[in-house]
């Protein structure tokens, strides 16, 4: 692949996707060396059932080599065999990490001002996006966001994180599998970003 993908987000729908289907998600971008892997939460019920996932990963993972690691869990090594091997990280998002956190963050820059001696009453893009960076871990911007059946819609994922993201679909059917995820990856080799040019 001539362009190397960073940042992958599948959206999530917990009634027509299996936690077999996000494992071998995580497994093929593990082998494939994309780094961050977000899955966006649809119905609210990954969150949930992190902890499934979590075992179902562990479970397929078996005799691949790589890393994986949870922005919520401890840091594993990251090497296999004596040699760095692939790390994927992966964070699960939901709706409420949208809006929600955008005021947690004017709550935030709300409560430095009334402790700080500002002169300005006005703040600006850079210091809105350095709180939000104390709200969500350091990853990159996604340059790819997965979904399946017919219909593509951006379920709450925040506009400035997925204005240069390709949305790619999987299937009409909700199915995943390898054919699929190979096919969505060629697609978006193939694309060209042209970034309002």
């Amino acid at each position: 692949m001539k362009k190397k993908l960073k940042h992958l987000v599948v959206l999530v729908d917990t009634n027509v996707h299996s936690m077999s289907d996000l494992a071998l998600l995580v497994i093929w971008s593990l082998i494939v060396g994309i780094p961050f892997v977000s899955f966006h939460d649809i119905t609210g019920q990954l969150k949930k059932n992190e902890e499934d996932l979590f075992m179902e990963i562990e479970r397929r993972k078996k005799g691949v080599p790589g890393c994986i690691k949870w922005s919520n869990k401890p840091d594993l090594n990251g090497y296999t065999n004596g040699t760095q091997a692939h790390t994927v990280y992966i964070n699960i998002f939901s709706e409420s990490d949208g809006r929600l956190k955008i005021a947690q963050c004017i709550k935030l820059i709300a409560k430095e001002h009334l402790q700080s001696n500002r002169c300005s009453e006005e703040y600006t893009a850079q210091e809105f996006s350095e709180t939000l960076m104390h709200l969500y871990p350091s990853i990159p911007d996604p340059e790819l966001v997965l979904y399946t059946g017919p219909l593509c819609s951006t379920f709450g994922l925040l506009p400035w994180h997925i204005r240069l993201s390709e949305f790619i679909q999987l299937s009409v059917n909700h199915n995943i599998n390898i054919n699929s995820y190979l096919g969505a990856l060629y697609k978006y080799n193939k694309c060209d970003q042209r970034f309002g040019k």
